[in-house]
This record gives structure tokens, C-alpha cells and sequence, in this order.
């Protein structure tokens, strides 16, 4: 980023700088304390006059202002400015405005950053990583307060004649459908996981197996619209589950039954 800093005029060729940038701090020193001070305080005295010259030119045209400046020493350190510096003036409310405009960009950012290092991204639905984050808090809250939890885990069937024969394009198509159709299916409050490959995790909170079993038969039905079909491994929270990690096995042992059992079903 660009070096830059924050001054405040204080009347006749008085500058104190309010803030700095990192880059602006590290071009600097990072071991002198420059918030608070006069601005020509900070800068060798050869170039000293022309900066406090230009700041207030910027504040009595109120026009950014652009010169060439050369090197100097500070507080003995050598400084190297880019060559062209700017000096621009502000109000305080707009200042207040471009920090809250940045603000909102970051937090934008930050908010993207955090769906990609939590969601899958060709289904949209959360990586294994961070399902099994939710799913262990889920286990974790459902022991101790003697709730109901159920987890289902599923495959699409014949996947991998799909991609052999129609082509990983297909495949990745099917993909999304699934997904798509879990999230039109599930609760709000359901955890909707791509465990690997083609198999999925739905975490169901405080729910038994009748009400686990009725979302997906529902889940079924609705992918038999787009020709395409499930295999379902069901289970609920047992009294000696000590760990999320029991509930997957024990779902991944029935989805196996469903696949040796015809596919197309629910164990």
C-alpha cells in the first residue's frame, strides 16, 4: 500500500499528524513515536519548508497538491520518499466518510475470505473442515443437555459411470443438483456438509429418527425429478457416543448397506 498519513491543522503552519499507515510507519521508523508531533518535526530540514509550504497551500486552495521531494535523514535514519507526494485536504466529515467507506470494504472482504475458508466451492455447501467444526459443537450440546441429534450421510449413485461416461462436467452438474436440492429440503438450523467426493453430511439438531427419516425421504423424491437418485445412511445419537465421529461411522456403515442393498434407499 501507499505510504500515507493522517494531519490535523491546527492554524498558522501548524500540522500534527493523527495517524500513519503501516507502510508510511515502516518507510519512517518503527521505533520513534510520530502521532502527536509537528509535522516538520518528522522531516530532514531540506525539504522541511517546502512540505509545510505545500500542506498549507492544499488547505487555503482546497486542492490536492502534487510535488517531487528527494531523500533525507530522520531522527538519523535514512528516509527515501517515492519521488511524487501528494497532499490532500479533507473535512472531518469527509475523512470520517472515506474511513467508513474502507471500513466497509474490508469488512466485505473479510466476510468473502471467510465463505471461502468455510463453503465447498462447487456446491456452496461447507467443507468438510468446517462441517465437522459445526457438527462437533452440535454433539457437544446435544450431550449435554440430553437432546436429540441425527446425522445423515449420502452418495449420488453411480457416479462414477456418470463421469466416465458423460464427463466430469456432468458430474460436477449432478453435484450441484444434489446440493441444491438438500438446501431447498433441509431446516434453517440443519448443517448441509460435502464430506468428500460425491457424499454429504446433513447434521439435523434436535431431531429424532422419525423426523431425520422424513426429510430424507422428502430430499428422495424431489431428485427424482432430475433423474437422479441417493443412497442414505441414517442414524441418531446413541447413549455411548463419546464423539461426532461415532455418528459419521455409524451412518457411513448403513450408507454402505443401502449401496450393497440396491442403491436408491434409505438404512
Amino acid at each position: 500500500p501507499t505510504p500515507m498519513m493522517v494531519v490535523r491543522f491546527e492554524g498558522q503552519d501548524n500540522f500534527v499528524v493523527e495517524a500513519l499507515n503501516p507502510s508510511q510507519q515502516a518507510a519512517l521508523s518503527s521505533q520513534h513515536v510520530y502521532v502527536g508531533n509537528h509535522l516538520a518535526d518528522m522531516f530532514p530540514t531540506s525539504f522541511r519548508a517546502e512540505l509545510i509550504e505545500n500542506c498549507a497551500r492544499c488547505m487555503k486552495e482546497k486542492v490536492p497538491v502534487r510535488y517531487e521531494v528527494g531523500g533525507g535523514c530522520i531522527n538519523s535514519e535514512r528516509y527515501q520518499s517515492g519521488g511524487c507526494s501528494e497532499i490532500v485536504n479533507f473535512s472531518e466529515q469527509e475523512l470520517e466518510r472515506r474511513v467508513m467507506e474502507r471500513t466497509n470494504e474490508l469488512t466485505s472482504i473479510n466476510r468473502q475470505l471467510t465463505y471461502l475458508a468455510t463453503h465447498d466451492w462447487l456446491t456452496d455447501a461447507y467443507n468438510r473442515r468446517h462441517l465437522l467444526e459445526l457438527a462437533t459443537t452440535e454433539f457437544k450440546r446435544a450431550s449435554r443437555y440430553g437432546l436429540s441429534l441425527g446425522l445423515l450421510m449420502l452418495d449420488i449413485d453411480h457416479f462414477k459411470s456418470l463421469n466416465d461416461e458423460q464427463g466430469h462436467s456432468a458430474g460436477d452438474q449432478a453435484l450441484k443438483t444434489v446440493a441444491r436440492a438438500m438446501r431447498e429440503t433441509i431446516r434453517d438450523c440443519d448443517l448441509l456438509g460435502r464430506y468428500g467426493g460425491d457424499e454429504f453430511i446433513i447434521v439435523f439438531p434436535e431431531t429424532d429418527i422419525q423426523g431425520a427419516r422424513a426429510i430424507a425421504e422428502r430430499l428422495s423424491s424431489k431428485l427424482k425429478d432430475a433423474n437422479l437418485s441417493v443412497s442414505v445412511g441414517l442414524t441418531t445419537l446413541e447413549r455411548n457416543d463419546q464423539m461426532i465421529d461415532n455418528l459419521i461411522n455409524r451412518a457411513d456403515r448403513l450408507l454402505l448397506n443401502a449401496k450393497r442393498n440396491g442403491r436408491n434407499r434409505i438404512e
